[in-house]
């Protein structure tokens, strides 16, 4: 039997005092109860039989060595190389300790074709991925618009600038200036139809590169004084371009000013011509049963100024003008993509420009029936130079490919005959009619124009 409890004690040393009692439960803070036979040496005040700390260290050697195992296993995973699960796998790569599926290389129909190629067909088929065509645009787009600027000259050098020619009591137009004064305030409204085609030869192999240009031009002047006129013009025209594989159509505007300047014989005249386009071109690539349709859509202007100096040595019903003409073109693409397939280019922009010289000589007569109408024929030859650079360089990308194209667009010739030949029909002393061809032909290429004209004084 126990005895009565003592005070707390310290903790004892191997060996509590009393008789051994039955195992009691696990103290609390270090709190003994009734005094009872020496027990073994407790751990940190805790109540555990050495039976039950010799499971937790097993059950701790155990968890060591699991997770001794679970670090090798992990181990030896990671040093396994990745498995390439395809998409028709049962699992696909969505279970187990796999890797991620790497995806396939995305096919490239148009490299595809092209590595089947032979070395002489490769050529051909590069040709066609260059977009050679669109480095002509800016040639073909300053032959249409050459048009306008003749119609301003033609308007020019005709007498129905309010000078008048006359013959007994019957007035009439003829169409080289120097016979008769300028009278102030008179004024002029006159209206030309434009028909232009243009033809640029290529390489041997293909055919040449066409432009065609329709649209119509009108223009308003007044007398100044005596000595000087100056007018207004607009116009708009639609131009179709076509090459090998490519067509292309361009929509302008124009807008400009001319004045001229006539002293007795000698005449001046001076005018500047500024074009908007808004243009389209399709193209076709096949090759190596590679097929593709692009089409782009792109902006550009193009600007003209002329000076023409001439000096009128006919007299009567016959006339003679040497003239000699300094002009400028300039031309400015502005960079666009095209659309499409594979084959698709990026278009840098192109900016090319040139002066040059024409000198020649302008006949005219005048015919006068006796209905009071009068016919008045004209024809003019001039020899016209180039300055600068002829060539015009187009640089395209394309994204598939990675190929970079420096493609030149047809040359300008440096040399060419330009001619003229028109007849007008003179109804009254203030009203006529007329029609002109004019061309320009030379190494390489060839242009033909026709205007019709229909001009009213009042």
């Amino acid at each position: 039997m126990t005895g009565p409890q003592g005070p707390q004690g310290e903790r004892g040393q191997d060996g509590a005092t009393g008789p051994q009692g039955p195992q009691g439960e696990r103290g609390q803070d270090g709190a003994a109860g009734a005094q009872g036979p020496q027990g073994e040496r407790g751990q940190d005040g805790a109540g555990l039989s050495p039976e039950h700390l010799e499971e937790i260290a097993k059950h701790g050697q155990r968890l060591d060595e699991l997770e001794k195992q679970q670090k090798n296993q992990q181990a030896q995973l990671d040093n396994l190389p990745p498995r390439n699960i395809q998409a028709d796998e049962p699992k696909a790569g969505q279970g187990g300790n796999v890797s991620r599926p790497i995806p396939r290389p995305v096919e490239s129909p148009l490299l595809k074709a092209w590595n089947r190629l032979t070395p002489v067909a490769k050529r051909e088929a590069r040709g066609q991925l260059s977009g050679a065509a669109n480095a002509n645009l800016g040639r073909a787009t300053l032959s249409g618009t050459g048009q306008v600027g003749n119609s301003a000259l033609a308007a020019m050098r005709q007498l129905g600038n309010g000078m008048l020619a006359t013959q007994g009591n019957t007035p009439a137009q003829v169409s080289l200036a120097g016979r008769s004064e300028i009278n102030p305030g008179d004024s002029r409204l006159w209206v030309q139809a434009l028909n232009n085609a243009s033809s640029f030869d290529q390489p041997q192999g293909q055919k040449a590169f066409g432009q065609n240009t329709r649209g119509v031009v009108m223009g308003v002047d007044w007398a100044l004084d005596d000595e000087w006129r100056m007018g207004l013009l607009g116009g708009k025209s639609l131009s179709k371009h076509k090459g090998e594989r490519f067509e292309g159509d361009l929509d302008s505007w124009h807008v400009g000013t001319y004045a001229v300047h006539q002293s007795g014989p000698l005449a001046l005249r001076l005018g500047a011509v500024h074009s908007q386009h808004y243009g389209k071109t399709q193209r076709n690539v096949e090759f190596g049963g590679y097929k593709d349709r692009l089409t782009g859509d792109y902006g550009a202007n193009s600007q003209q100024v002329f000076g023409e100096l001439g000096y009128n040595l006919g007299s009567g019903s016959l006339s003679a003008e040497p003239f000699a003409n300094l002009g400028y073109q300039r031309y400015s693409r502005k960079g666009y993509t095209e659309k499409g397939g594979e084959a698709a280019l990026k278009a840098d922009a192109q900016t090319h420009d040139n002066f040059s010289t024409t000198l020649g000589l302008r006949t005219a007569s005048i015919k006068h029936m006796d209905n009071k109408m009068s016919l008045a024929p004209r024809l003019s030859a001039g020899w016209k130079h180039m300055y600068g650079a002829i060539d015009s360089t187009s640089t395209q990308t394309n994204r598939v490919t990675g190929s970079t194209y420096n493609t030149k667009g047809i040359a300008q010739d440096r040399d060419s005959l330009v001619v003229e030949a028109g007849l007008d029909l003179n109804l009254s002393a203030r009203h006529s009619i007329g029609v002109a061809y004019n061309g320009e032909v030379g190494n390489n290429s060839r242009t033909h124009g026709i205007m019709g004209q229909w001009k009213m004084s009042f």
